[in-house]
């Protein structure tokens, strides 16, 4: 399993010392990582790293995202010291918001909230309300045994975020 730092407003850290950094041109990223399993205009899809880069207007790196939480099979992140995947919301916000030292924009919350000083983002579709509401009302409708399986697996997921972003300084500003 790829081991993989995230470092706010300066990049990524891989366990091989390898560095990426923010305003790393899309050139060197290709010599760095290889091309990428998929590539749309400005985004750019390492499957094997279970990430997403955003690239600026001039091509350079301005955001990346790990978008295959809460379970991710391929790596392991850690930011400020934890796995943010295997960090529940609720322990993940209070971490990020110390660390961020500023506003937060909750907007979207429970589901996504953006540390403004920091240039974090973190995201997921569903909370443990959510599922809960869902079991409440198949446990209402007499559905809820042969369901059980999955709505236990989306309370398990649902206590997470889903994908954690980094971008470059004033990225959510």
């Amino acid at each position: 399993m790829e081991k993989i730092t995230l470092i706010p407003l300066k990049g990524l850290a891989f366990e091989n010392n390898e560095t990426i950094g923010f305003g790393t041109s899309k050139a060197r990223l290709f010599t760095l990582l290889g091309k990428p399993s998929v590539e749309f205009e400005k985004q750019l899809f390492y499957d094997d790293l279970e990430l997403r880069i955003d690239l600026d207007r001039s091509g350079r790196i301005e955001f990346i995202e790990f978008i295959y939480g809460p379970f991710p099979e391929k790596t392991e992140i850690e930011i400020y010291g934890i796995n943010p995947f295997k960090t529940e919301s609720s322990e993940l916000i209070k971490v990020l918001t110390k660390q961020n030292n500023g506003a937060v924009n909750e907007a979207e919350a429970p589901y996504c909230h953006a540390f403004l000083e920091s240039s974090i983002g973190v995201f997921r579709d569903s909370c443990e309300a959510d599922v809960k509401e869902v079991i409440d009302k198949m446990k209402a409708n007499g559905e809820y045994a042969t369901n059980e399986v999955w709505l236990n697996e989306d309370r398990e997921k649902a206590k997470y975020f889903w994908t954690v972003g980094i971008g470059k300084k004033d990225y959510y500003k």
